[in-house]
């Protein structure tokens, strides 16, 4: 272990089966064995903030909306486009998305308090993500703007919820013609989770009950900036004794598992052994 102190890590040189910069695995040029009383520190994290506010694991809307004519809801998933966006063009876009199966709704962004206002002349409900699931379970079917049946999987509902605050510990409103969301979060990542298998001993446990997690960052950039993390405690440390390593593979999600889409930037950070005495 004298030999190897640190490893600097680049996406830039990931392998050639990698997935993507946030899915993507490493190889050394030799292999590093651990001697045993080692840990080892994620240090130099250098993460641009390139992903957008709606992704593709978070771009549907759920709507139950009542249908004057048959008199029963039309259950519809909206598909609101990926994209980076203010408060603003979230509401317009969102307004266009529902438009496309209910040409006479309107989403109006409400600046003072940071909220979109949904308004139709028939009563509606935004469904909550249990709520979506349980309403399936119920036999209800749910549809696409074009009719087209459309088939939920628990764990990968890809909701909006997130962004408007319609959480499941809230009681689900009754139908109204109208519906006020809480306050917009924008910023659906507020944590980057670095996952890697293949160093440590499984000694952490995520909110999920992952094991593989070594290092959490914080989202402390807008869009368009990088996040800078840096070793900040000595709980950072990862035990990595009597480990054999040569290629990694590294993730970096979100809260939800989500792997986070960087739209080809790159990450880089920094492997610090060091033999505890």
């Amino acid at each position: 272990m004298d030999k190897i102190k640190k490893v600097y890590i680049d996406s830039r040189y990931k392998t050639s089966d990698s997935v993507s910069n946030s899915d993507f695995k490493f190889e050394l040029k030799e292999q590093i064995e651990v001697p045993d009383n080692t840990v080892c520190y994620i240090d130099d994290i250098s993460i641009p903030h390139s992903w957008y506010t709606v992704e593709e694991y978070n771009n549907r809307l759920y709507i139950a909306h009542w249908n004057t004519v048959n008199n029963a809801d039309d259950n519809v998933v909206i598909i609101i486009p990926p994209g980076n966006y203010t408060g603003a063009s979230f509401a317009s876009a969102m307004q266009t998305a529902l438009q496309e199966r209910f040409s006479w709704m309107t989403c109006v962004y409400n600046t003072a308090k940071g909220t979109i206002t949904i308004s139709s002349d028939n009563d509606f409900r935004i469904i909550s993500d249990v709520l979506a699931i349980s309403l399936q379970q119920w036999s209800l079917v749910w549809q696409d703007k074009n009719g087209q049946p459309v088939i939920l999987e628990e764990g990968d509902l890809r909701s909006i919820n997130d962004i408007i605050r319609n959480s499941e510990a809230i009681p689900a409103a009754d139908a109204s013609p109208t519906f006020e969301t809480e306050f917009l979060d924008l910023l659906n990542v507020h944590n980057i989770y670095i996952h890697c298998p293949n160093i440590g001993h499984y000694n952490c446990i995520g909110v999920r009950g992952e094991s593989s997690i070594i290092k959490k960052v914080p989202v402390s950039s807008s869009f368009g900036y990088l996040i800078m993390d840096s070793v900040v405690a000595p709980h950072d440390k990862i035990d990595v004794s009597k480990q054999s390593i040569k290629t990694m593979h590294f993730t970096l999600k979100n809260v939800h598992g989500n792997i986070i889409n960087l739209h080809g930037s790159h990450v880089s950070f920094s492997l610090i052994f060091q033999t505890i005495e």
